[in-house]
């Protein structure tokens, strides 16, 4: 069952500019659909999780632009010829112009990544949705991986200071206990936080957090400043707690240097 973001009568006000995005990636469709919702002109009308639900949406919204995963555009190539027909534009989501199968490049109008930038992404989809095809983003380009981090500035941005600071002390390997020492509360309370990060960035396990943080620059710069200042602050109340040369000084010390190497 597709999900539907406006009821067909809205859709009514942008016929040229209706879009729907397709493939099993929920976190990516909710970041692009974010983006594309503050631009005027351009409305996502419809998510699917699979091709046959995009099939359906398509024949409901009449939409001008397509955007779906190449893996699910690969496995259901037989949707190509109804959506020329319709005169649907197609952007697919891959790495590099070089995984789209030459079977189908064809018949693709633009291609967007998991990590461009959002001026690309709503410069290649309204190119589309005028029914033009976008070959600049069908050619493989350099791109400053911070700036161009759609998905982690799009994860960043739902997350609060807290799931910052932990998801910052993940990634440097600290357990349980030590986060909960670091924010000065219990366990129990870094599991819930880890439990929230769980679902905000898709993943289902501490290790794949970690490695979802660490491919994300942005994300990974972010977590990595809130878990620094909340070391260095945990360090400095040390510091003023016990005396000059005591072993827990000492110690701040080391966490605090280690903190800012």
């Amino acid at each position: 069952m597709f999900y539907v973001e406006n009821a067909a009568s809205e859709a009514d006000h942008i016929k040229d500019k209706r879009i729907i995005l397709a493939g099993p990636q929920t976190t990516f469709r909710v970041g692009v659909a974010q983006i594309l919702s503050q631009e005027k002109g351009l409305q996502v009308v419809a998510q699917c999780d699979e091709a046959a639900e995009a099939v359906d949406a398509i024949e409901t919204f009449k939409p001008s632009t397509l955007i779906i995963t190449l893996s699910v555009l690969c496995a259901n190539q037989d949707i190509l010829r109804p959506l020329k027909k319709s005169k649907v534009g197609i952007i697919v989501i891959a790495a590099t112009p070089e995984e789209i199968p030459a079977a189908i490049v064809n018949s693709v109008h633009g291609r967007i990544s998991r990590d461009i930038s959002p001026d690309d992404l709503v410069h290649c989809v309204r190119h589309v949705s005028r029914g033009h095809r976008h070959c600049t983003s069908l050619v493989q380009r350099s791109t400053d991986p911070t700036e161009s981090d759609l998905i982690g500035t799009c994860v960043r941005n739902r997350l609060t200071r807290r799931e910052l600071q932990v998801l910052g002390l993940i990634a440097r390997a600290y357990k349980n206990k030590q986060i909960a020492e670091c924010l000065g509360t219990k366990e129990q309370v870094v599991k819930n936080y880890t439990r929230n990060l769980f679902v905000k960035c898709g993943v289902t396990d501490r290790l794949a957090l970690a490695v979802f943080a660490n491919t994300h620059p942005s994300l990974t710069e972010a977590g990595e400043k809130a878990s620094t200042l909340l070391i260095e602050s945990r360090s400095a109340r040390r510091l003023f707690e016990f005396p000059k040369n005591s072993p827990e000084t000492r110690e701040a010390y080391s966490s605090a240097e280690a903190a800012c190497a």
